[in-house]
């Protein structure tokens, strides 16, 4: 699996991503595991709440999994997500993958593709793969923010029997609130992947002093003229 926390931020217009290694190390059953083997013995839940306990999430983050051919599925409204990879991965590490420094059309079924291949691949930090699934997710946003208010929830309805969330109707139609609020501002993209301790002889991911100066920027971005709050903000 691969992980994303997004914030999307209507009093500061803006919607941040932040892209998490699936080898971080989380709290599970009076141990530690990473954030993969968690979802697989346990499912998204239990991974939002030993994501809560190391990178203090707030209480009322949702959650929301879904499978390859479902995303593959939302994903055939919008057209293929142009990205660049070059700030997430070096031209010989995408060259490795059959990539090249320049921006290329990419579908869902290939970005997951793609990603996995990096996320197998044990010549690369993860640190790397996260990066390259913060390049993807915020190419989509980008690219298709306009599309998104009119059909994503939509969407997501459905595609509800086979999701695992925790978003109910009145998440949906909040969801298409924000949705369209962002789009009409032109809202800012931001994404990144969480920096942490990489110690690959272990094989673990840890979060350092680093890894939450990167969640205070997640969540308390400073207002610019350009992303000031709004009376109207859903």
């Amino acid at each position: 699996p691969g992980f994303v926390l997004a914030y999307l931020n209507a009093s500061q217009n803006c919607v941040h991503l932040l892209s998490v290694p699936a080898v971080l190390t989380v709290p599970f059953a009076e141990e530690e595991t990473s954030l993969a083997r968690c979802y697989a013995a346990a499912g998204p839940a239990r991974c939002r709440e030993a994501l809560a306990q190391v990178l203090a999430l707030p209480e009322g983050t949702r959650y929301l999994a879904f499978s390859p051919d479902v995303l593959e599925r939302i994903a055939s409204r919008y057209r293929p997500v142009r990205v660049g990879f070059t700030g997430a991965l070096t031209e010989e590490e995408l060259a490795r993958h059959g990539r090249s420094r320049a921006v290329q059309g990419i579908s869902a079924g290939d970005a997951h593709e793609f990603l996995c291949q990096l996320q197998a691949d044990e010549a690369f930090s993860p640190v790397r793969t996260a990066a390259a699934r913060a390049a993807v997710w915020d190419a989509f946003l980008r690219q298709d923010l306009d599309l998104l208010p009119a059909t994503l929830p939509d969407a997501l309805r459905a595609s509800s029997s086979a999701l695992l969330t925790d978003l109910t109707a009145l998440d949906y139609d909040a969801l298409e609130r924000t949705l369209e609020f962002l789009a009409n501002n032109s809202a800012a993209v931001a994404a990144q992947a969480l920096p942490g301790q990489w110690n690959a002889a272990s094989g673990t991911y840890t979060v350092t002093d680093a890894s939450r100066a990167a969640m205070q920027t997640f969540f308390n971005v400073s207002p610019t003229e350009a992303q000031a709050s709004s009376f109207s903000e859903p």
